[in-house]
């Protein structure tokens, strides 16, 4: 995988492991599950974790990145509360996180930096969006370590 799919994946098991959804590469998931899934908010199930990573800053010299994590949550009810909770969870296993290792990805810290409750679906489940800024370590052709 890429840098940024390793990132995602990464991420997406984590949050798994520490007891926030499922996490299946394969995306099927049971509607009594919370699903982790990258990049597309699927239609089930309704309660669903999308993250999304994509580029804020790459330093020309040094080794290292800014990247942005959008930690999209959808509640499976009409019940606002549902889509709090999923992210007060993300937000303890996230903020402040340091030195995750995952397969050539390091991220040296989390923060979230936004929160942004969004709007109901079309089957009336919230959804909100929290933007965590993520400092890693990427070193490429042109940015070795010092």
């Amino acid at each position: 995988m890429s840098y940024t799919a390793d990132l995602a994946h990464g991420l997406a098991g984590y949050l798994a492991a520490a007891g926030i959804g499922a996490y299946r590469p394969g995306g099927v998931y049971r509607e009594d599950e919370v699903g982790i899934v990258i990049g597309t908010v699927p239609a089930s199930p309704g309660r669903v974790v999308t993250l999304s990573v994509y580029p804020l800053v790459d330093d020309v010299d040094q080794a290292d990145s800014l990247l942005g994590l959008q930690v999209r949550v959808r509640s499976g009810t009409p019940d606002p509360r549902e889509v709090l909770d999923l992210l007060d969870a993300v937000f303890e296993i996230l903020q402040g996180t340091t030195h995750l290792y995952f397969h050539d990805v390091e991220v040296h810290l989390s923060q979230r930096i936004a929160s942004l409750p969004m709007r109901q679906d079309s089957n009336k489940r919230y959804e909100h969006a929290d933007i965590y800024q993520l400092t890693t370590h990427r070193p490429t052709y042109h940015r070795r370590d010092n």
